[in-house]
């Protein structure tokens, strides 16, 4: 029993009835983790089963495939699901392939020489590689992560924008490449050799590749700072050779000389068979030839072994000495 006053009075209240407490809104459910429709609704298929079924024109919102899907040399192949996942695609030489998934997972995708493949857009991420080299591509506007890009060859491509991250790029021989977008990442290597770039942006630091070998952007982009004599003094063979093609055999030959191993004449005028020595390398052999209808002078590299300029102009033409018989030069 419990009591207590009020204002005279003596209340009574038994000992087990409890106050009520006030009620406590109940927390919400936690709602559960969202998933793509395409994670949900997604096939799983073998390799061999993925090819057969696309080969007979079927089509796949989303496809997971249980190993490499190999469908190179598909003329048949126009399109892929738009959510892939596989541990490799390659489509090489598909030549009515005209995109890549739009949300696409793989190890490794090779996609080289793809005439019709022009754009490539969405979310790809790519473990080790994707290789397009050599395909029609035009545009890269993606969010895009591999630790190698391969573009080379792509000689239509002028843009690669988006969040594209990688460790290693290969731009060679991009020709109508000439800017690189702030939005574009590259970690450790970019190889330039014979792109349309004339320079880096200051936020990329990655290492320059000129046929895979290490250059400074002196060699990548301002070839005509580079002296004959410079590179008579590089111990490398790989980088000498590099230099040479950067400076160019006339101007080389101009720097440097070299030994006179034969002269001789033609409509042009005087011939001359050049011979320049390297350390652990083959020797530099070049003929010196003038054009007769427009004066101009050239240096031909020929094979270390050729003795004479007659031999060794013959050997540009394709041809022995004995047959190379001209009946008129111009």
């Amino acid at each position: 029993m419990i009591r207590f006053q009020s204002g005279g009075r003596t209340i009574r209240r038994p000992a087990g009835e409890q106050r009520p407490e006030a009620q406590r809104p109940s927390a919400p459910a936690p709602a559960p983790t969202p998933q793509t429709a395409s994670s949900q609704t997604a096939l799983t298929l073998s390799p061999e089963d993925a090819r057969a079924r696309l080969r007979r024109g079927e089509t796949f919102s989303a496809l997971v495939v249980a190993g490499a899907l190999n469908l190179s040399g598909s003329v048949w192949l126009r399109a892929l699901p738009e959510w892939l996942r596989c541990t490799a695609l390659n489509v090489d030489d598909c030549p009515n392939l005209s995109a890549l998934p739009a949300d696409l997972h793989a190890d490794r995708v090779s996609a080289r020489r793809c005439p019709e493949l022009r754009e490539l857009e969405g979310r790809l991420s790519i473990r080790e590689g994707l290789n397009l080299s050599g395909s029609g591509l035009r545009r890269i506007h993606a969010d895009l992560h591999a630790t190698r890009l391969n573009v080379s060859g792509c000689r239509e491509l002028t843009t690669v924008q988006g969040a594209v991250s990688v460790s290693h790029l290969d731009v060679r021989r991009c020709v109508g490449l000439t800017i690189l977008d702030p939005g574009l990442h590259v970690t450790q290597t970019i190889d330039v050799a014979d792109s349309g770039l004339r320079e880096l942006p200051a936020h990329i630091r990655a290492g320059l590749r000129w046929n895979d070998v290490p250059v400074d952007a002196r060699v990548a982009f301002t070839p005509e700072a580079l002296s004959g004599r410079e590179i008579m003094a590089v111990r490398n063979v790989q980088r000498r050779r590099v230099l040479l093609e950067r400076i160019g055999i006339d101007r080389f030959l101009e720097d440097v000389g070299g030994l006179v191993l034969d002269r001789d004449r033609d409509a042009g005028g005087e011939r001359r068979l050049i011979r320049v020595p390297f350390d652990n390398d083959e020797d530099l052999v070049a003929v010196l030839v003038q054009c007769p209808s427009t004066g101009g002078r050239y240096a031909l590299r020929v094979p270390p072994h050729l003795r004479t300029c007659r031999e060794a102009v013959a050997w540009t033409a394709g041809l022995s000495v004995h047959d190379y018989q001209p009946t008129q030069e111009a």
